[in-house]
């Protein structure tokens, strides 16, 4: 039987369609896999990506993320000084649109003024991530704060409708008596999990994966199909990817009510300093990429779905 990958995208899509986003991820998972000379062409993988960013636009509601916005100025400036001007830097670009993880890349190669780019970009990371620690001791701040920048996500999780006919878009992608990877990411990992809860039977997920994800946010739990249980129709494992230097993922999902058993298997990763939500970093690393192909590699490691 051939697995089916399905990767379900996040926030901020609107610039792309259908097509365009789904090469623009081809793209990144095809620089990690060659970065790792697999055998593997991944024009022989049976993927999909259901799009929805366009239902925001049907909704006519518009989102804008700014970190540099989300972030008190107070705080930033407490952790960076005011005369430093970080500018962006190119770390590598094998492609005109995609970097090069800089897991791939030999310290001693960086220049000096993108090491100094990059370390300023960590003092951000950490005001990032101690603002979220605050944000998660104070759910209903943190939900303005959502409503107010992640729009897509609110709407998502405040909005039966909108919430119905995303999953209306992803199951297209799934059929009934086939095996599945879910490869979610950000706002989509929070997508699967809630349309896993209401999957049938004769519907068979191998693995679930989440990438950068912000279920570990208690105003998000608090939006989710209660109860917050495993997924009844996962038959395989939950791996669960994050990056320390991430501010919206910078929490594993350990605690409860994610202490499933089985639990779900935490990893921690390095992405891109400047810019550690994007897919961009998570999609292209090898943990992630050997994580994906582990089942369609090894046919004798997955299990058995019963319909």
């Amino acid at each position: 039987m051939a697995m089916k990958i399905i990767f379900i995208h996040g926030m901020n899509q609107q610039n792309y369609n259908a097509d365009s986003l789904k090469q623009h991820w081809l793209d990144i998972f095809k620089l990690g896999i060659d970065e790792l000379q697999l055998p593997v062409a991944i024009e022989k993988l049976n993927i999909a990506l259901p799009f929805y960013g366009d239902l925001i636009t049907k909704h006519q509601l518009s989102n804008s993320f700014d970190l540099d916005a989300f972030l008190p100025k107070s705080l930033l400036d407490f952790h960076l000084h005011k005369g430093v001007q970080a500018k962006p830097s190119v770390v590598a670009t094998p492609t005109a649109s995609i970097p090069l993880l800089p897991y791939f890349i030999p310290d001693q190669n960086l220049k000096l003024s993108t090491r100094l780019y990059l370390a300023s970009q960590l003092v951000k990371d950490k005001a990032l991530k101690e603002f979220s620690l605050i944000l998660n001791n104070f759910p209903k701040l943190h939900e303005s704060l959502i409503h107010k920048f992640l729009i897509e996500t609110y709407l998502y999780l405040a909005n039966p409708e909108f919430m119905n006919e995303v999953h209306q878009r992803i199951l297209t992608s799934l059929k009934q008596g086939e095996e599945h990877i879910i490869v979610s990411h950000s706002l989509g990992t929070v997508i699967a999990y809630n349309l896993l809860q209401q999957l049938k039977s004769e519907y068979c997920i191998q693995r679930f994966i989440t990438l950068g994800s912000p279920l570990a946010f208690r105003v998000i739990q608090s939006k989710l199909i209660q109860p917050i249980v495993r997924p009844e129709h996962l038959y395989g494992d939950w791996h669960n990817f994050y990056s320390p230097d991430d501010f919206l993922t910078t929490f594993p999902l350990i605690d409860s009510p994610f202490n499933f058993s089985p639990e779900i298997i935490n990893t921690s990763i390095s992405t891109f300093v400047n810019s550690p939500h994007e897919i961009t970093g998570y999609l292209q690393h090898p943990a992630v990429i050997q994580n994906i192909l582990e089942l369609i590699l090894e046919p004798n490691s997955r299990i058995q779905c019963h319909f």
